[in-house]
């Protein structure tokens, strides 16, 4: 289907994306009626019983090559996954919704940044393209009022989520390249157990707070399964397999179309309104995406490989 394997990447991102962004209408369905990290923790319990099913066979044969990555599967599972609840949740507690919306959406930015300084050459095109995307973003969730986002006061919170996002910068980039051998279903395997690991603690720790809820009723359930399905195996498998053949900066690129995402999801399934912010944020969004991709391509984890064989 797809001759470009860069395409076929960037097709994977975009579905991730999208995915991610269906989750956050699901879990505002199920709100106050089950706690964040519980619900983090539960979705990834679920997610790694579903991988354990089919992948046990080959993560036993690819052990011998998945242990030599162990490593940065750990970071990867720390990075990108059991630190992001804590962070965004201890955040919540200091700052404003729109400052976490605002601060979660510049991990493409930190892609790109972190990239140059590791050696990946960036072209005009991505840093004109990744502002007008990152703009059009900050449009949207300030609801087209830009002068809002210079009456904002930071606190601590901004902090620990700026913390949140540059691990998404970086979870991204550790999983840019993994050995010959090594399939994306180890990889999430592995990187799932450690994630459900590293989340019992602040799952204990939130059990003996006064504000824990966890009321299992259908739309619960249901925001569980669909976040350990669609917003866990599926979503973090194909941003994986994007950012294998698309690379870090073009993906967290197309990473900046979660929020129109969002609002569309919302506009359907929730009932909400959509007016002239949400097609101008579009348009600003979109075009910013295209126009990073007229750049020279990224040295991609597929073409890297093959030009070392």
């Amino acid at each position: 289907m797809f001759k470009d394997k860069r395409y076929y990447g960037m097709a994977c991102a975009l579905l991730a994306t999208m995915l991610w962004a269906g989750a956050f209408v699901v879990a505002r369905l199920a709100v106050g009626q089950i706690s964040p990290m519980t619900l983090g923790a539960s979705r990834w319990f679920i997610a790694l019983l579903i991988l354990c099913a089919f992948t046990l066979p080959r993560v036993k044969r690819e052990w011998h090559v998945a242990k030599k990555f162990l490593p940065q599967i750990i970071a990867a599972a720390l990075t990108g996954v059991a630190a992001y609840s804590p962070l965004s949740y201890f955040a919540a507690q200091t700052t404003s919704a729109i400052n976490l919306s605002l601060i979660s959406v510049t991990s493409p930015i930190f892609i790109v940044i972190i990239s140059s300084l590791l050696g990946q050459k960036q072209s005009i095109n991505t840093w004109i393209g990744c502002t007008v995307a990152l703009i059009g973003s900050f449009y949207l969730v300030s609801g087209g009022d830009l002068q809002q986002l210079l009456g904002l006061h930071f606190a601590s919170g901004d902090i620990l989520m700026l913390l949140a996002a540059v691990g998404f910068a970086v979870y991204s980039l550790i999983l840019r390249r993994i050995p010959e051998g090594l399939s994306q279903l180890t990889v999430m395997t592995l990187m799932s157990f450690f994630a459900v690991l590293m989340l019992i603690p602040c799952v204990i720790w939130e059990s003996t707070q006064p504000s824990m809820v966890f009321n299992m009723n259908g739309v619960v359930f249901f925001s569980i399964v669909f976040s350990a399905v669609c917003s866990s195996v599926i979503a973090w498998l194909t941003w994986n397999i994007g950012i294998e053949h698309a690379g870090p900066a073009t993906s967290g690129m197309i990473y900046y179309s979660l929020p129109l995402w969002g609002g569309l999801f919302a506009f359907v399934f929730l009932g909400e309104t959509m007016n002239s912010v949400h097609f101008i944020s579009g348009v600003l969004i979109i075009g910013g995406i295209i126009w990073s991709s007229r750049g020279p391509k990224e040295v991609t984890a597929a073409q890297a490989a093959a030009s070392e064989a």
